[in-house]
């Protein structure tokens, strides 16, 4: 069921304070993708973003005014074969899904749930995104 890590973001109550840390502090390149999303080059990490908590409250729940069900922190999410398949399972389990599986703007499909901390998981499938510039030592590429 689960590829890979497919990436890690930091949801934050204070995103320009938080983009002023990465890029001024920190002294990483930081590209801002959208209100409230930016991503950070990083070396050894995929995808690596910042998120404000409205923005990750509206892609979760369609709704801004939310944001307080969203759980600070970092977020992680998971690359699988296939995101309604990965639900299945999830659901199957007892976990409830915060945001069923969708089609997003960019391309994802994406569901969106809780880890035991509260913190937010999102299971994604990217198939245009799978093949790494080179693959690991004894990989099989798919």
């Amino acid at each position: 069921m689960v590829r890979h890590i497919a990436g890690l973001a930091e949801i934050v109550e204070d995103y320009e304070a938080a983009v002023a840390f990465y890029r001024d502090t920190l002294g990483l390149p930081v590209k801002e993708q959208g209100p409230g999303y930016a991503v950070v080059e990083a070396p050894g990490i995929l995808h690596f973003g910042i998120w404000s908590r409205e923005t990750a409250a509206e892609s979760t729940f369609g709704d801004r005014s939310r944001a307080g069900e969203i759980a600070l922190g970092f977020t992680l999410g998971i690359e699988v074969d296939r995101v309604d398949d990965a639900v299945g399972s999830l659901s199957a389990s007892g976990r409830q899904l915060l945001q069923a599986a969708k089609d997003e703007p960019w391309g994802q499909r994406t569901a969106r749930f809780a880890g035991p901390s509260g913190a937010l998981f999102e299971f994604s499938e990217t198939p245009w995104a799978r093949r790494l510039a080179q693959a690991p030592a004894g990989a099989e590429e798919s």
